[in-house]
């Protein structure tokens, strides 16, 4: 047994090269094997990784830009739907311009004030914006912003290592129609000149909208909302509405305003009888039911006449003549006809025919088209039952840069809320908790004492960007289209 043991012992070889080399390379095959498998898994893990940190980036930006622009209070300016730059400037719910945008340069959506953007996110090779009207139909390019009711947003991401690339999509509608799409500040004389601002300012209103809509307990405040008037009609110079029709504009002014320089001394019939005055058996009277403190009566069954004459001037956009006439007589058995005339009684015009009213009712006319020359305006009345009289009032004539069809609104003190600052001032239109519309305004956009308004360029455009007003013409056109 031994020497067998000793026999194998001494025909023990060592590994030759050969089989070294192979089992050395047999080694390292399976080594790269494996580590080519963990470093695929590596690779493929960190490929998901980065992707599903793009999407949740590109995602959270996107909701971002939905909720932000939902509350859109109007927009400024967007790119052209075919753009992969896209940009989107507009006004936010705390009247901050705010703009989304893809820098091209380092391929971010970046949001923020123009000027001063914030990188959202990342890797973006496309962003672009697609607008809507109000009835949902796509508003081709060159967009109108004030068409805008909604925004589609459609951006790519690019995975910057394996280049694949990933769309992203969202719709947002904006919540009611941006400015509110009512009522809005138009016009702002604010720094007239010479004399007491105060009793000169004035605020002109728009209506955008289709219906008519009535201002009725609605307020306007200056600067802060402790300054809130009520707006009621004007005392002179409203007939008693306020309504503002489809289309229409409404000028609001204090009570001592003078948009108005009136031509006849303290309302005509309420101060002394004009020795050119013609009465037949009218008799001055104190009454109550107006704001004068003195009317005129008459108790005549059948004819009765009186006139005023004046003088109009030349180079003014509306020269009106307005009166008020009430009866407490049958409303059927009365007539007026107001006449406008020359010296020679010869008739020129009829400015107002129709029954009497059992209140007081306010009647305008513009006599513009007669001016240079001295007219005499006439007022002849017919009764027919000897029950009752007739009153006339507040006869005015006065001058005007009011639109003869504007709504006359106004406040009860002699200020409009705080009154209107020269450099700078809020002016705002609330309707119980909901501002219609404000505007914050600057001396440098326009209007500064001059003579001139500060005029809204577009009315659908926002309320506080600088590029939206400008200098109105002398005197403004309150009442009337910028």
């Amino acid at each position: 047994m031994r020497k067998e043991i000793k026999n194998h012992a001494k025909h023990r070889k060592a590994f030759t090269l050969i089989e070294l080399i192979l089992a050395s390379a047999i080694i390292a095959i399976l080594a790269g094997a494996l580590v080519g498998i963990i470093y695929n898994s590596y690779r493929n893990w960190k490929l998901g990784s980065n992707r599903s940190t793009l999407l949740q980036d590109g995602r959270a930006a996107l909701e971002q830009m939905t909720r932000i622009i939902r509350q859109a209070k109007g927009f400024i300016s967007v790119s052209s739907s075919t753009d992969p730059a896209g940009q989107i400037t507009f006004v936010d719910i705390d009247d901050t311009n705010q703009q989304f945008s893809r820098n091209t340069l380092t391929n971010e959506i970046q949001y923020g004030q123009p000027g001063s953007l914030n990188a959202l996110t990342g890797s973006v090779s496309n962003l672009v914006f697609t607008c809507y009207d109000i009835n949902d139909n796509n508003i081709p390019d060159p967009v109108q912003v004030r068409n805008i009711r909604g925004v589609g947003i459609t951006a790519t991401l690019v995975d910057p290592v394996s280049s694949q690339q990933f769309t992203l999509s969202d719709r947002v509608f904006c919540q009611g129609d941006p400015l509110n799409n009512t009522l809005v500040i138009n016009e702002i004389m604010y720094n007239p000149p010479g004399g007491s601002d105060a009793v000169k300012e004035w605020v002109e209103l728009y209506n955008l909208s289709g219906s008519s809509i009535d201002v009725n307990g609605w307020t306007i405040w200056t600067g802060a909302a402790g300054n809130a008037d009520l707006l009621i009609s004007h005392p002179q110079f409203g007939n008693g509405s306020t309504i503002i029709p489809a289309g229409g504009y409404a000028v609001i002014a204090a009570n001592t305003t003078d948009v108005y320089t009136e031509s006849v001394d303290n309302g005509g019939f309420e101060s002394k009888i004009k020795s050119e005055w013609q009465l037949n058996n009218f008799s001055r009277t104190n009454l109550n039911s107006h704001n004068g403190n003195y009317k005129l009566e008459s108790t005549v069954n059948g004819t009765d006449w009186v006139y005023q004459q004046i003088t109009v001037p030349s180079g003014l956009n509306s020269y009106l003549f307005l009166f008020w006439e009430s009866t407490t007589a049958s409303v059927a058995q009365t007539q007026i006809t107001v006449t406008i005339r020359n010296t020679s009684d010869v008739i020129l015009a009829t400015g107002y025919s129709g029954q009497m009213n059992s209140t007081w009712t306010c009647h305008t006319m513009n006599v513009a088209a007669f001016a240079g020359q001295t007219i005499r305006i006439y007022f002849s009345t017919n009764k027919t039952t000897s029950g009752g009289a007739l009153f006339l009032d507040d006869i005015s004539v006065a001058a005007s840069y009011v639109g003869i069809n504007a709504v006359r609104l106004g406040v009860p003190d002699s200020k409009i809320g705080n009154g209107l600052a020269n450099n700078t001032d809020t002016v705002a239109i609330v309707n119980g908790s909901s501002t219609i519309d404000s505007v914050t305004y600057v001396d440098t956009w326009g209007g500064d004492g001059d003579g001139t308004s500060l005029s809204r360029i577009d009315p659908f455009g926002p309320s506080n960007q600088q590029s939206n007003w400008t200098n109105g013409p002398q005197n403004g056109t309150p009442g009337s289209a910028n």
